[in-house]
């Protein structure tokens, strides 16, 4: 699959087997309201059939196309896959991220939820968790534009330091779990 036109923002979702109706969701309702080329990798999410005419998708995308997205997208909104994160903040996006929520099915655990806000409170993404959340988001980042560099640093300093953020992750308390497991 080629992206046709240029999207101006681009919302990648994956390859993750759980659906994330949320994000394509918000993804069409911003479409709709804004008029500007939107583009979703939406993976295994269904594809609405009801969707504006200026939001297009694919299930999934090969590396050519990903870094042509990438790119020329003014805006990059993901998941809170470390894999496109990292992609995103290469090609100089400070990504919108939106991490699966396993309370809705999103994903099988709350790893995505913990990394990111990790990633957030360091300045690496732009945390958004509901629809005004992204909607302010998409608005500012079009205003600032991309940053000047992207990830600091090469690829294998950048594997080097998700992999201590990774090791932080597992070593911090996992009160949020807890409670979930425990039925809140």
């Amino acid at each position: 699959m080629t992206v046709a036109a240029h999207p101006q923002v681009a919302v990648l979702l994956g390859t993750d087997h759980h659906p994330y109706d949320r994000l394509v969701e918000w993804a069409a309702t911003l479409a709709a309201e804004d008029g500007q080329r939107w583009f979703v990798q939406h993976g295994f999410t269904t594809w609405p059939d009801d969707r504006p005419a200026n939001l297009d998708g694919s299930r999934i995308l090969g590396i050519r196309e990903l870094g042509d997205l990438l790119t020329h997208a003014d805006v990059v909104i993901t998941h809170g896959g470390p894999g496109l994160i990292m992609e995103a903040r290469a090609a100089r996006h400070l990504p919108l991220v939106s991490p699966r929520d396993p309370a809705l099915g999103e994903h099988v655990d709350g790893h995505q939820v913990d990394f990111t806000a990790r990633l957030a409170e360091e300045g690496t993404i732009r945390l958004v968790r509901t629809l005004d959340e992204l909607r302010a988001a998409v608005a500012e980042t079009r205003q600032q534009g991309r940053p000047e560099r992207g990830h600091a640093g090469t690829r294998s300093e950048t594997v080097d330091r998700f992999a201590s953020l990774v090791d932080a992750t597992l070593a911090a308390p996992r009160v949020g779990l807890v409670r979930r497991l425990r039925g809140r």
